[in-house]
């Protein structure tokens, strides 16, 4: 009886045994250990602190601070592992390697268990660099154009200078830096957000993350004015375009009318841009003289050419040598002025004077002695006797005689009639 009891008991226990086995192997068949990638996983740079106190940066070469990750466990935890169930870090204060990479570290901070763990990467490469602060203008650079009949007027950014601290390297090679507001269909005056953007000395964007500065993430704001636009005429003071001795024959210019802008009251009353005569050859050049004018120099105050192009007038002119005609004026033919009570020309004398007139061609042809004047000034004549007085002649405009000219007089007592 003891020997039958203690086979039974014999045959539950390898039952039992057996059945263990027998689980032991399903479930290692339905729960066998695999792996899972867990890609792209940050890695958390630490210890920046430790060189900004020593007046560096850590700059992170691209592609370097992520790492892809194999994970080896049984199917049931790999089917409920998360990327944040891993730290993954890098320590500059710890495990900085050469000045040049840093050991990363992972870490399973889960609640189950995994076998282990391989990275893609065993270092993060970094650049320790000098850090430095430079200040920069900031430059508006409008995109789009606003409604029909409306130019860009002013575009004023809310801060125009900022300072932007980084690693030597990356600041040195800022060149420009912009905000870009569109423009399109804006009236009046609009307020616009603008992202910062900087650029190197060949117009290339370049990457702010190791920088910092004001509007990084929130942007700056711009303000933008729209102005009226009219079109009007351009008209040149020739008065002195051609040196002593020259005249203007001809005068053309390229465009003759222009788009002016600004605030309606300032440009209503404008009808033609007066440009001065200093504007016009102030070589004193002769021949065929072809010249550039800022004509944009001469607007007044709040009125500006919005095309860039249309503020150069190209302005072609033939500068010739005057010709001249010389008239002799006889003594009842000159107007004598100002003779003193008691005294008189002395009609025995024959009085006569030469005047030459000079000009173009063309205004000389309708010169003749009855549209000139010839009148002698005796005012300074206090008594009898020869006097050399100055003459002043009048002829019509665009003829020129010497300012210089004088004549001879006697006069004699009335009483000596």
């Amino acid at each position: 009886m003891k020997i039958k009891l203690f086979n039974n008991l014999l045959l539950k226990v390898l039952s039992v045994i057996t059945a263990v086995m027998l689980w032991l192997i399903v479930v290692n068949i339905n729960d066998a250990v695999g792996s899972r990638p867990m890609r792209n996983i940050k890695v958390n740079v630490q210890g920046m602190e430790v060189l900004s106190a020593q007046g560096q940066m850590c700059r992170i070469e691209e592609g370097t601070d992520t790492v892809d990750l194999t994970v080896y466990a049984r199917r049931s935890v790999l089917n409920d592992l998360k990327p944040s169930d891993f730290v993954v870090t890098a320590d500059l204060q710890k495990n900085l390697l050469y000045d040049s990479m840093v050991k990363i570290e992972v870490s399973y901070v889960g609640n189950a268990t995994v076998d282990r763990i391989v990275q893609s990467r065993e270092n993060v490469l970094v650049s320790i660099e000098e850090s430095v602060t430079e200040q920069f203008k900031v430059s508006v650079d409008t995109k789009g154009e606003p409604t029909y009949g409306l130019v860009k007027g002013s575009a004023i950014p809310a801060q125009t200078l900022i300072e932007i601290t980084g690693p030597r390297s990356v600041v040195e090679r800022i060149n420009k830096v912009a905000l870009e507001p569109n423009i399109t269909g804006i009236t009046g005056t609009m307020v616009r957000n603008c992202e910062v953007k900087l650029y190197d000395m060949e117009n290339r964007p370049i990457d702010g993350t190791y920088l910092e500065y004001i509007g990084k993430d929130t942007g700056l704001e711009v303000t933008i004015t729209t102005l009226n636009t009219k079109l009007v005429g351009i008209s040149f003071d020739v008065s002195q375009a051609a040196p002593e001795g020259y005249g203007l024959n001809t005068i053309t210019y390229t465009p003759e009318t222009v788009t002016i802008a600004g605030i309606q009251k300032s440009i209503n009353p404008v009808y033609n841009l007066n440009i001065p005569a200093e504007a016009l050859n102030p070589d004193r050049q002769t021949g065929k003289v072809v010249q550039s004018v800022d004509i944009s120099q001469y607007l007044d105050e709040g009125i500006t050419i919005p095309d860039e192009n249309d503020r150069e007038i190209v302005v072609t002119m033939e500068i010739v040598p005057f010709e001249s005609v010389s008239y002799v004026f006889r003594d009842d033919q000159i107007q004598y002025m100002n003779i003193r009570e008691g005294l008189k020309l002395d009609e025995a004398e024959a009085r006569m004077l030469e005047v030459t007139v000079s000009g173009l061609a063309s205004d000389l042809a309708g010169v003749t002695m009855e549209n000139i004047t010839v009148a002698a000034d005796l005012s300074q004549c206090g008594r009898r006797g020869v006097f050399t007085v100055p003459v002043t002649v009048t002829v019509p405009d665009k003829c020129h005689v010497p300012e210089d000219l004088q004549m001879t007089v006697m006069l004699v007592d009335v009483e000596g009639e």
